[in-house]
């Protein structure tokens, strides 16, 4: 049994803990002596006979029953069933957090050959698996849809294949009536990135002239909602945090989305993310929350990728596992943010290249990354967020030095706080208990897009 006790005070001051069993989906809130009961418990297993009222509450409660098997590790064996084209650095938008610094830098862009050649081999690992389908996500240190007749060329050379393809789209928005027809037609999942009220909007993501940027997204928004296309919204909140909950409210009340994923941005400037003081981060979470129950009571999911309550997972993210992300200079990427050689963290996370046509792994190179990362991950088990967050996002986690893999700041400290807040929330609608089958995203952390990465 894998149990939690997470000290809480209730609002007498008292000490309490919620006893959390991420595995089999349950909480609830217990006093010291429910506690450490339940701690001997699962160390030592239950006792043949409880007293009646408590053992009904258990077992009405889900807390008696065994823990499923977690999931799986990652497959060691290399052979990917997604290709991530990472398509090029050119953008129309200069967000003033983009951590690429995408449209600052000599325009790239990815070649046909290098992304028939991605093509090619996702959908062959994918033949070779018996999979009924392979994917493919356009994505970029810049906006993709710059890259117009390589999506069309892409689109349909991946449509012909033998095997079904599913296609996804990570996009600013800023498309033409034109576009935005034909890639409604031709595509089977989007993601925006679009950060609230047209305020919030036209602050923190202009186009590069300055020109307000929120009435194309706006427009875009709505011919899906028209047309009724399932698509999500991926937002970045920034200082000033109390803008965020009134942001999540506009999008509730004027668009048909129903699923936000937040990531907040502590930087100033754009390239790179900045680490958060404490208190920026407190009051990101303080934001969420409030952002939170106001998505809830619209009917709505937001979520934040470090605080995922109803998430089992072995790892953050499947992109340095089984992704194939490719960028325009046919290097193979761990991470769909690490566009170019420019990231701190790009010669950790460069996986190999294509090159005259034949996809080359640097099997080293993953073993390397993939051994940081279960170092993280075994120095984080005794953490409660541990199964939700698997040691975190490895680019915002990871600081400088020999051992900065092993370093939990700030970031620990706010996911951990939202966990337990979350857990709180649950509790408390679920009449004193938290389960996960009652989560509104159950453990489905798929992007909105549909592309089989974890962000």
């Amino acid at each position: 049994m894998i149990l939690y006790a997470i000290p809480v005070s209730d609002q007498a001051g008292e000490r309490k803990y919620i006893l959390y069993r991420p595995l089999s989906g349950v909480a609830f809130v217990g006093n010291q002596a429910l506690a450490d009961l339940a701690q001997t418990w699962a160390r030592q297993g239950l006792p043949d006979h409880l007293e009646h009222d408590l053992a009904e509450f258990l077992r009405l409660s889900g807390f008696l029953a065994p823990d499923p098997p977690p999931p799986p590790p990652p497959p060691e064996h290399y052979a990917p069933t997604i290709a991530v084209l990472l398509l090029t650095n050119r953008c129309q938008l200069r967000c003033t957090y983009c951590y690429a610094s995408a449209g600052d830098s000599p325009p790239e862009t990815l070649s046909f050959d290098l992304a028939r050649a991605a093509i090619d081999q996702v959908c062959a690992n994918a033949s070779a698996q018996h999979l009924p389908s392979f994917e493919v996500a356009f994505h970029g240190g810049g906006e993709p849809t710059l890259a117009w007749k390589l999506i069309q060329d892409c689109v349909a050379y991946a449509r012909q294949k033998a095997l079904p393809a599913v296609i996804s789209l990570t996009s600013n928005g800023i498309w033409s009536r034109q576009q935005c027809a034909w890639l409604l037609d031709n595509l089977d999942g989007i993601s925006l990135s679009m950060d609230g009220s047209p305020q919030t909007q036209d602050k923190h993501r202009p186009y590069a002239t300055g020109k307000k940027s929120s009435g194309v997204v706006l427009r875009v928004i709505a011919e899906m909602d028209r047309r009724n296309i399932s698509y999500g919204i991926r937002m970045t909140a920034a200082a000033p945090w109390q803008d965020f909950p009134r942001d999540v409210r506009y999008l509730c009340e004027n668009t048909r989305c129903r699923t936000f994923q937040v990531e907040p941005a502590f930087n100033t400037g754009r390239g790179g993310h900045g680490q958060a003081s404490l208190a920026e981060a407190m009051a990101f979470a303080q934001a969420f929350l409030e952002a939170y129950d106001i998505a809830v009571a619209a009917g709505r999911v937001l979520y934040y990728s470090g605080a995922r309550l109803g998430l089992v997972a072995r790892t953050f993210c499947t992109a340095p596992y089984q992704a194939l992300i490719v960028n325009p200079g046919g290097t193979l990427s761990a991470c769909y943010e690490i566009t170019d050689n420019a990231h701190p963290l790009a010669e950790l996370s460069h996986l190999g290249q294509i090159q005259a046509g034949c996809v080359q792994v640097d099997l080293a190179a993953r073993a390397q990354l993939h051994r940081l990362i279960a170092q993280r991950q075994a120095a984080c088990q005794e953490c409660f967020c541990y199964w939700s967050c698997a040691g975190d996002c490895y680019v915002r986690a990871f600081e400088p030095g020999a051992e900065g893999h092993l370093a939990h700041g700030v970031r620990c400290a706010m996911n951990r706080y939202l966990l337990e807040q979350l857990l709180l929330l649950g509790i408390a609608a679920g009449d004193g208990v938290w389960r996960s089958a009652n989560q509104p995203t159950g453990s489905n952390w798929r992007t909105p897009a549909g592309a089989g990465i974890t962000i």
